[in-house]
């Protein structure tokens, strides 16, 4: 027997970890009730947990408002995997490259699991921008991001996202398997993935996926606006410039000049 097929997933830390997860990105501090019911844990082992978090750093209790919130812990791990990351650095000049050229927020992002998970950003330099931050993870599907990394994927990876139902978040979000499949072929013709109020209402973006010396894409580079910014008029230009972007760093990766 192997060690992945003889050892099962400690369900404590899994346990732990959904406790973790329950803090949303704008809720600030949360009772043990809430972070119990969000993260589908019995209050009992959820209180048991968030002692331990809290001895370790990972959590801050403050027993006088009867709340819990994330601890500076997460923020020494998310610095020492930045540091792992060369991508990250590497790819930052390009980053704030693209937001000068098309005045809105770039991003960096990687495929894991169902979702995209985002490493880096460059803000927009405009008051009004879309609102992307770095850890964020959203729903592959309905990402410009997402679209650009699956197109160029296995097929086994793309037939295993769409063997679970695909969620439809706004009227224009692709949500039949045909229909997503033929998404990603335009995608992969076009060399750029695009959301256009797929996600949200209000949000448009174009994506190009980034390849490893080996030719396995690895992530993405793209840009993110309010749909007013980024919609059918301008998406294929704005796509061509990512797709340029994104080429860049590729070669970056491959250790060809930039």
């Amino acid at each position: 027997m192997t060690e992945s097929t003889q050892a099962k997933p400690s369900q404590a830390v899994l346990d732990a970890i959904g406790l973790l997860d329950a803090f949303e990105q704008d809720a600030g501090e949360r009772t043990l009730a809430e972070i119990a019911r969000a993260a589908g844990v019995p209050k009992a082992s959820a209180m048991r947990h968030l002692k331990a978090l809290a001895l370790t750093g990972f959590v801050i209790h403050d027993p006088a408002r009867k709340a819990y919130a994330l601890g500076p812990a997460i923020l020494t791990l998310a610095e020492r995997f930045l540091a792992q990351q060369p991508s990250v650095h590497a790819c930052r000049p390009l980053l704030a490259a693209l937001a000068r050229e098309t005045g809105e927020t770039a991003h960096y992002a990687v495929l894991q699991g169902r979702d995209v998970v985002y490493l880096d950003i460059a803000e927009s330099p405009r008051r009004i921008r879309a609102y992307v931050t770095r850890g964020d993870r959203q729903p592959a599907h309905c990402m410009a991001s997402g679209k650009a990394i699956l197109a160029h994927s296995p097929n086994a990876v793309v037939d295993a996202f769409l063997e679970a139902d695909i969620a439809q978040l706004t009227e224009h979000t692709i949500t039949s398997e045909p229909a997503f499949r033929a998404e990603l072929e335009a995608t992969r013709a076009r060399g750029y993935g695009v959301n256009l109020s797929e996600w949200v209402d209000d949000v448009g973006a174009a994506a190009a996926p980034i390849f490893s010396g080996s030719g396995q894409v690895v992530g993405s580079i793209g840009v993110a606006a309010p749909i007013s910014r980024l919609n059918r008029a301008n998406a294929d230009d704005v796509g061509l410039i990512v797709r340029d972007c994104a080429a860049r760093f590729t070669d970056m990766l491959a250790g060809k000049a930039a």
